[in-house]
């Protein structure tokens, strides 16, 4: 069976992301890129249509090495084959159609999966808290645009406190001085940078998850490519939420005609603010309810949701959980 969709994984941990490719068929050609900074993936039992992409990137939150990730995952799929549609997901998360219904929409004619959201520019912001945008705007997007942060190191990154304080063998509240003082003297060289160029007519947000014919992303590439194009997202917050979004913003004429779907990703915000960060059998069962576009849930975590992995492992996922 000829794989028509490739499945791109962006994964931190091994455990969730073999369940995942354990629900993905041969109809899905699969490319991961496992954080460098986790496990090696030795321990995968990597299905004959999935692979790993070859040197994986040490992956930060809300870094650009998120976007050096999901262009090593671009460019690996592209030159693997004609595939008709390439599908950007977590390896945290897990389909919520079946596999035959999973197909007909990623192949689908006429849509393409991703959130556009235009993003108010506003120069006055440079310099300025991220609250400014938030009281002036309602959202922090428009701060993220004129000013620079560096996320890409362990000591920087405003999740990796914990691991930084187990990477160094320092306590925590020794730590916590030591990221300050770092987190310090790098924002007082991005504050010399100088403003980012006027590149893009229109400045766009969305969340990560997207899956967007070939046509289309085989038009974005060469702008995806170039370095001023690099340059002016590298140190911005959250790249991954702006730069593909913003490129194909711009250049809507590539859209010919389809329609604009939004992401085919579902996280549930309401049950992380309630501190419930994953979800349970019911959860993504609801989340096939919520629109066609919902292809995907996330997130799953196997021991936290024990009837969906026994599911999976007893090949019973889409009968016992999706009620196909």
């Amino acid at each position: 069976m000829a794989s028509r969709v490739a499945v791109l994984v962006l994964a931190h941990a091994t455990e969730p992301l073999q369940y995942l490719l354990d629900v993905l068929d041969r109809r899905f050609a699969v490319f991961i890129h496992l954080d460098a900074k986790g496990p090696d993936g030795a321990a995968l039992r990597l299905p004959p249509n999935a692979r790993l992409v070859a040197r994986p990137v040490p992956v930060f939150w809300g870094g650009w090495s998120m976007m050096r990730a999901t262009l090593l995952l671009i460019e690996a799929a592209m030159a693997a084959g004609p595939f008709e549609r390439l599908a950007l997901v977590s390896g945290d998360s897990l389909p919520v159609r079946g596999a035959d219904a999973l197909e007909a929409a990623l192949r689908a004619p006429g849509v393409e999966y991703i959130e556009l959201m235009d993003v108010q520019d506003d120069p006055s912001l440079a310099g300025a808290a991220m609250q400014a945008a938030i009281d002036r705007h309602g959202w922090v997007q428009p701060w993220r645009f004129h000013n620079a942060v560096h996320w890409d190191h362990v000591l920087l990154n405003p999740t990796a406190a914990e691991a930084a304080a187990a990477q160094f063998g320092v306590p925590r509240e020794r730590m916590d001085w030591i990221r300050g003082e770092a987190q310090r003297a790098v924002a007082g060289v991005l504050a010399e940078l100088p403003p980012r160029p006027p590149l893009f007519r229109r400045l766009c947000y969305g969340t990560q998850w997207w899956a967007l014919s070939r046509p289309v992303l085989a038009a974005l590439l060469p702008t995806l490519r170039r370095p001023e194009v690099h340059a002016y997202f590298r140190h911005m917050q959250a790249p991954d939420e702006h730069m593909i979004q913003t490129v194909l913003g711009n250049r809507a004429d590539l859209l010919g005609g389809r329609v604009l779907a939004g992401t085919p990703m579902f996280a549930d915000h309401a049950r992380r603010a309630a501190g419930q960060d994953t979800l349970d059998a019911a959860g993504f069962r609801a989340a096939a309810g919520l629109g066609a576009q919902i292809l995907f849930a996330r997130k799953f975590a196997p021991a936290a949701a024990p009837e969906v992995a026994g599911a999976i492992a007893a090949g019973r996922y889409e009968a016992d959980i999706l009620g196909g």
